[in-house]
């Protein structure tokens, strides 16, 4: 579940709402297996997303496609604002597993418009070192020398790291026509109650360089699931998202 972004133009804006989000699965025993070896367990996690006067269901998926895995996120509005007569707004991570590293192939995402100038495409080419990328209607070169992820792969890459250790995971993404750094700074923490559950959960700003603030409250109790976001600017909520349901609470 993205960034918090506007629905009218999420990732080109750099705010990403997306519940930006999740993976994450399958109980073992007594714990959440959410990566198995040099695998990663397929997961679903749904959260209700608001905005102003809208409100949409964002549903995150990850799935197995031969030997890529297949990152998917839908938001879908709700309410009023669905007779608007605008469709789900999709986006899609493909990437590889390996060494407890994402590697991002192909990323594409679209607003439900309809719109072609408002569809984005990111071509990871690692092998020649460079990334194609179609976005705001124009085709972006950007040159692929270090560690890159797409607007969805950095939050299930954090979720990895976390779970490695690392405390204040830190990546270059991919927006489409530039590339921005995230660096996640932890803030302290919180118990949320999700699903009559209380959930340890630690608040994180996710720094963009950006006069919008981003927040992450992931839970170590579900394998650093995202439970809540919110996106601050000038003082103000934006945006906000909560978790209602995952298969890591089943």
């Amino acid at each position: 579940m993205h960034l918090i972004s506007d629905w009218n133009c999420p990732h080109l804006k750099g705010h990403y709402l997306e519940a930006r989000v999740m993976s994450a699965l399958v109980l073992m025993i007594l714990a959440p297996a959410f990566c198995l070896g040099t695998e990663l367990e397929p997961f679903s996690a749904t959260y209700t997303i608001s905005r102003a006067a809208f409100k949409a269901e964002r549903t995150v998926e990850l799935s197995r496609d031969g030997s890529e895995y297949l990152l998917t996120a839908k938001t879908t509005l709700k309410g009023l604002a669905s007779l608007a007569g605008r469709g789900t707004a999709v986006e899609t991570s493909r990437f590889q597993f390996t060494q407890d590293r994402i590697i991002p192939i192909l990323y594409t995402a679209h607003d439900g418009t309809g719109n072609p100038d408002r569809i984005i495409r990111i071509e990871f080419d690692f092998s020649s070192g460079v990334t194609r990328a179609q976005a705001r209607g124009s085709e972006h070169l950007l040159k692929l020398d270090q560690e890159v992820f797409d607007p969805l792969s950095f939050e299930l890459m954090a979720r990895i790291d976390l779970r490695n250790g690392v405390t204040e995971p830190h990546y270059m993404v991919h927006e489409g026509d530039r590339l921005r750094p995230y660096q996640f700074r932890r803030k302290g923490t919180e118990t949320i109650m999700v699903r009559r559950k209380k959930l340890n959960t630690v608040r994180y700003l996710i720094d963009r360089q950006s006069s919008r603030q981003l927040y992450y409250w992931l839970s170590p109790d579900l394998d650093h699931l995202m439970v809540q976001l919110r996106q601050v600017h000038e003082g103000k909520t934006k945006a906000s998202g909560i978790l209602t349901w995952s298969s890591l609470l089943l």
